[in-house]
């Protein structure tokens, strides 16, 4: 199981408090998700690397902190497909835990829609996708590259539901992949990210 599932599991009251507080408004609970994903991450990182090189060739492995992260995927060039989501899954869902008499509130869908509007260009499906991103990241800025460090870009998104497919336009520039080319790559998987 990813650890993403598991970490949610155990912030579940945390991230319940953001979400459904009537003091903050969706912008701050954006950035209470945000910050949340930042600190999880710091306790996460165990691995060092001196090069993107030395975190592809761990990824093509199977032995890097992302897949313990997330669960596992496979990289075509700088982009990073998962096979599963490690918080809403098909079989071992923390997503749940957030709904209330079988459904999720109405500042479920409103999160996500003021993140979109806000921060521009983001492939989110849920909240839960805000902390999963910043967490990836985090973990992506402590890889060098020359002067500056990696970057993690959410590219599109799959719900493991219902197969709806949200694509940022911001991450497939960056990739340099046309739309058809990333609907080809996420048909029956998760997310798709670019790292470079």
């Amino acid at each position: 199981m990813p650890k993403l599932t598991d970490i949610v599991k155990r912030e579940v009251d945390k991230i319940k408090e953001i979400l459904y507080s009537d003091k903050v408004t969706i912008v701050g609970k954006t950035i209470a998700l945000k910050e949340l994903g930042r600190k999880i991450a710091e306790e996460l990182y165990t691995a060092q690397y001196n090069s993107l090189d030395e975190f592809y060739a761990d990824y093509d492995r199977g032995a890097d902190p992302m897949q313990a992260l997330e669960g596992r995927g496979t990289r075509k060039g700088d982009l990073v497909i998962l096979d599963d989501c490690p918080v809403a899954g098909l079989h071992d869902s923390a997503i749940d835990l957030f709904k209330e008499g079988g459904a999720f509130p109405p500042e479920w869908d409103a999160i996500v829609e003021e993140y979109k509007q806000v921060f521009k260009n983001e492939a989110i499906l849920h909240p839960l996708c805000i902390v999963h991103q910043r967490i990836r990241e985090e973990l992506a800025k402590k890889i060098p590259k020359g002067t500056s460090y990696v970057h993690a870009t959410e590219v599109a998104c799959r719900s493991m539901k219902t197969g709806k497919i949200v694509m940022s336009d911001w991450g497939m520039q960056l990739s340099g992949e046309a739309k058809e080319e990333i609907e080809k790559l996420i048909d029956k998987k998760a997310c798709i990210y670019y790292i470079a």
